[in-house]
């Protein structure tokens, strides 16, 4: 397998780390897991802001530099809610040669509220969960790089499920290279991007089984590319995702 830097994302107490853990033991531990928790205690909740995670945060990605310089692939368990915070791990990507992916747990506020509660360890204020909730950049609203792979919600999708197709796509990420610029304004881009999004739910609410399924996200992913290259009016561009989400029945 070629090296990569998976990133996970999504709430505290969502279930990163036990997917962490999962694709870690799938792999022979041949895979290492950079947490920013290992910088983080009890005190560092106390009157949690913002401002106190770029100094975490430069820890571990310093520990990622390292680690990929020695020719490692990693896992990245944090929330990683900003966009600029898996910019930082793409741009470590592109540097190295090497994979990049990001995996969306996409675990509901509620349940990890309620995760949170139930955890062994000390628990998080709830303030700081429902903090990050209301700033979280979803993957792949502002930029085609930051799209996520594979959308997880580990209340309601098996480990033993999620875990092969996380390996499946492991094997086909390719080197990371800086992004062309947009052909669109972004104005243009976020109407797309909002209309394929919107056209994508409507479909898996008629066809739930195909929730997390990663052939969705690539069909509208590819859709939307297609679209921004060739300029086609949005009206073509949703008859054009319609049907190619509708030969996966």
């Amino acid at each position: 397998m070629k090296q990569f830097i998976l990133v996970l994302c999504g709430l505290p107490a969502s279930g990163k780390s036990a997917l962490a853990d999962a694709i870690q033991k799938a792999m022979n531990y041949e895979v290492e897991i950079v947490r920013t928790d290992d910088w983080r205690d009890d005190e560092y909740y106390t009157n949690w802001m913002p401002e106190k995670e770029k100094p975490v945060r430069q820890k571990a990605i310093e520990r990622v530099k390292k680690l990929v310089a020695e020719g490692k692939s990693i896992i990245h368990d944090d929330t990683n809610y900003y966009t600029s915070m898996r910019h930082e791990l793409f741009d470590v990507a592109i540097g190295n040669r090497c994979g990049f992916g990001i995996i969306h747990v996409s675990t509901s506020v509620t349940t990890a509220l309620q995760w949170n509660k139930e955890r062994k360890n000390s628990p998080i204020p709830d303030s700081v969960i429902e903090d990050i909730f209301e700033r979280f950049d979803n993957p792949g609203r502002r930029y085609l790089w930051d799209n996520a792979e594979l959308e997880v919600d580990m209340e309601t999708q098996e480990l033993s499920v999620v875990v092969p197709e996380i390996l499946d796509i492991l094997e086909t990420l390719e080197p990371a290279i800086k992004p062309e610029p947009l052909l669109v304004s972004s104005n243009e881009f976020n109407e797309l991007d909002t209309k394929t999004r919107l056209i994508v739910s409507e479909f898996l609410q008629k066809h739930p089984e195909l929730r997390g399924s990663r052939k969705v996200s690539i069909i509208r992913r590819g859709v939307l590319y297609s679209a921004i290259e060739r300029r086609i009016p949005l009206k073509d561009v949703s008859e054009i995702l319609v049907d190619e989400l509708n030969k996966l029945l």
